[in-house]
Order: C-alpha cells, then sequence, then structure tokens
C-alpha cells in the first residue's frame, strides 16, 4: 500500500508535465474539487464530473490504482494499490469517491448515478453488395463517413427509469464516451440526438478494427432496420429528433465529454415515461469523407457512462424491520451484473424486491430471485425484500460490481 498526502491550492489546471504525485483542483465556479492522480511524470486531463463527492481523471500509465482518501487539515492523504496492466497505452478512468464536504460545505448536493448503456450498436450505412451490416456485441461504434463516403451512425440507450426513483427531478446529465481511433486527427463535430423509435442489439460482432461491421444477426439494428430483418427505421439511418441534444468537438483519441440542458431534458423525459426511452443517435460530420471517430461501447473496458445528478420528490420512507433476513450474491452471467437474492422468515405469498429503493419485482415468496441488471459496469446496488403491499422487511444487503482488478 503506497500512502501519499498532497496540498491544495491556488492552483486552477493540471501542469502539462506534471510530476509524479496527485492534485487537488479547486474549481471556482463550481465551488468543487477536481482530484487527478499523475504518475510517472505522463499527462493526466482532470474532468468533473458532479458537484458531489465524486471525481474523475483519466490516467495513461503501466498502473491500475484503487484509492482511498481522508482530508486533514489542508491536505488530502490518498492511498493507492497498485499492479501491473497488460498494456502501457490503456486509458484507465479513476473514479474519486470520498466525503471531502469540510474542504467546500456545497459539495453535498444532489444524489449522482453513472450507468453504462443498456444497449448499442452502429447503423453502417447500406450497400446492396455488402447486405444488411451490424455490429452488436462488438467493442467499438462508429460516428461520420468513412473514405469510401459510406456513413457510420452509433445508437446507444440507458435504463433511466430503472436506476433513479420514480418522480425524481434530474438537475444534470453528462455522458462520457472514448474515442479510441480516428482516420485524422481533425476536430469533427460530434452530436447527440435524441431517438423517436426503439431498436435492438444482436449478437453480431465485427472483427478486426470492426469499421466494416459485419453481417446483421435476428433483431440487430441496421441502416434499414430498426429490429432485423422484420422491422424497418421510417427513415434509413435512423427516425430522430432534428434537435441537438448536445455536441462535443471531437479530435484525437481521448475521453470527451456531453453535457447540456437539453440532455437533462431528454433524461427527465425518459424517466417520466419510460415508454418512450429510445436513448441517442450519434452523428459524425457527413459532408465530407475522413471523418469517421471511433467509440468504445459497453462491451469494451471503456464504456459509455452517463452520469446523472438528481433530487427526489421525497424521502424514500425507511422500512420496518421484519423477521425476514436477506443475503446477496452479485455475478457476472454473459457480461451482465447479476446478482442472486436468497431470504427467509416471510409468510406472505408474494414479495416486492426493492433495489437501491425502487421495487423492480414481486414475485412469489420461494425464497431467492436473481436479478438481471443490464449493467455490465462498475456499479452498486442496495436491495431488501418486503411482504407484498407492506413494510415489513429484509435488512438491506448491499452488493458491489468493482471494475475488474479492484
Amino acid at each position: 500500500m503506497e500512502e501519499r498526502a498532497i496540498r491544495v491550492s491556488g492552483r486552477s489546471t493540471v501542469p502539462q508535465n506534471a510530476d509524479d504525485g496527485v492534485h487537488a483542483i479547486p474549481d471556482a465556479a463550481e465551488k468543487k474539487f477536481v482530484v487527478c492522480a499523475v504518475f510517472y511524470y505522463d499527462r493526466c486531463r482532470a474532468l468533473p464530473t458532479s458537484p458531489d463527492s465524486r471525481w474523475q481523471c483519466l490516467i495513461r500509465n503501466t498502473q491500475k490504482t484503487v484509492v482511498d482518501v481522508n482530508r486533514k487539515g489542508s491536505k488530502i492523504k490518498i492511498k493507492m494499490n497498485t499492479q501491473p496492466v497488460n498494456s502501457p497505452k490503456t486509458l484507465l478512468p479513476l473514479i474519486v469517491a470520498a466525503a471531502l464536504a469540510g474542504i467546500a460545505p456545497s459539495l453535498a448536493s444532489a444524489t449522482s448515478i453513472s450507468i453504462n448503456p443498456s444497449k448499442d450498436n452502429t447503423l453502417y450505412e447500406f450497400v446492396i453488395a455488402d447486405g444488411d451490416r451490424s455490429n452488436g456485441i462488438g467493442l467499438h461504434f462508429f460516428a461520420g463517413r468513412t473514405d469510401q463516403a459510406e456513413k457510420r451512425r452509433g445508437v446507444l440507450a440507458f435504463n433511466v427509469a430503472g436506476s433513479i426513483p420514480p418522480g425524481s427531478t434530474i438537475t444534470s446529465a453528462s455522458l462520457s464516451m472514448n474515442m479510441s481511433r480516428t482516420l485524422l486527427n481533425t476536430a469533427r463535430t460530434i452530436e447527440l440526438h435524441k431517438l423517436l423509435a426503439d431498436w435492438g442489439q444482436g449478437t453480431s460482432d465485427a472483427s478486426g478494427q470492426e469499421g466494416q461491421g459485419i453481417a446483421a444477426t435476428t433483431n440487430d439494428a441496421t441502416w434499414r432496420h430498426r429490429f432485423y430483418n422484420t422491422i424497418f427505421w421510417t427513415t434509413q439511418g435512423g427516425d430522430f429528433s432534428g434537435t441537438v441534444s448536445a455536441s462535443q468537438s471531437v479530435g484525437a483519441i481521448g475521453l470527451y465529454v456531453w453535457s447540456s440542458t437539453q440532455m437533462v431534458a431528454d433524461v427527465q423525459s425518459w424517466l417520466d415515461n419510460p415508454a418512450t426511452n429510445f436513448g441517442w443517435l450519434v452523428l459524425g460530420n457527413e459532408a465530407i469523407n475522413d471523418t469517421t471517430k471511433r467509440f468504445d461501447t459497453r462491451e469494451s473496458t471503456i464504456p459509455p457512462v452517463l452520469t446523472i445528478d438528481y433530487t427526489t420528490a421525497t424521502p424514500t420512507p425507511t422500512p420496518t424491520p421484519g423477521p425476514i433476513m436477506l443475503t446477496a450474491r452479485g455475478r457476472k452471467v454473459g457480461g451482465i451484473n447479476t446478482v442472486r437474492l436468497t431470504w427467509s422468515g416471510a409468510t406472505s405469498a408474494n414479495i416486492d424486491v426493492n433495489r437501491n429503493g425502487i421495487v423492480i419485482a414481486t414475485v412469489p415468496n420461494t425464497g431467492t430471485y436473481t436479478d438481471s441488471t443490464g449493467d455490465t459496469g462498475r456499479a452498486s446496488y442496495t436491495y431488501h425484500v418486503c411482504e407484498a403491499g407492506t413494510s415489513t422487511c429484509s435488512n438491506d444487503v448491499r452488493v458491489r460490481f468493482p471494475v475488474a482488478g479492484e
């Protein structure tokens, strides 16, 4: 275990050649701090996430790092476990979650969550000679126009209603995506547009750099299909709003963040009306060739992350402790975060299963239930079960899915 201490100062940016250490960067405008670690004299870009006790930065190095942060006086003490990873060029997200309210009281505000996509895919422009192509479970999706004048559009969606209590108010939303390959480093505008119809992710898995896709499989989204090969888009290339939800200039390889008031409105609408949640279409520059940007998918090691701040309409009532005893075990099933719940002591015919304060299922009282969350990345879930329609509930059990290597 390595331990380091740093001083919070008036520095407003991370030095381009920052020394081997950890920097806390005050953001006066947002009244928050970005905690950013730099190892082996490598460059680090700080990316503020939300106005609570969470920060994120990218580290390009040979170490995977787990941190524990404690504040004492004007210093932040950070403990780090390090272990080698295979590639020295791997970009690793670092999340620092700590109670540093003593630094800035305003940090304690809305609840914040970060979720990965529930599905994503690429719409490859239809070419008769190639047929309908897709990349359902591939590691990448694309946006822009290739050197062969073929268009590429990404689609991705998030399970908002399954992650946030109903009736909550969304206060901010930001989407981070890792751009991992590009024909040119020239900056191109990449837009998010709200999709207007549902679409699918099949089992297609393109080879190589995945830019050409592969033959679509059942229920894949393609340039022509919402669900291959039976349900079509009204307009080829996807049915999406002409309103730009957010835009970002994307140049060289790296992590980019989209955030706007329109994104807040989109996420709020998906929470209030889950049946209309079809996600966003990622639209690149299609006016000229050689504009394609490749982004990593939920199946990759650096999946897209939607960070949402929200306030609840009313405090979540505390369940009345009952004679029900609950245990939980989490594991990956097909890459999906899956939790098996086991309980005893309940006498009712049916059981309400609660995840993060929301009833996700009412099931027969068999003593077991398996929750396939739909998430693939880092996540934490708190469960309790209740006799259906009552406040006779079990103890709370927390299940955490860390990043591989934690």
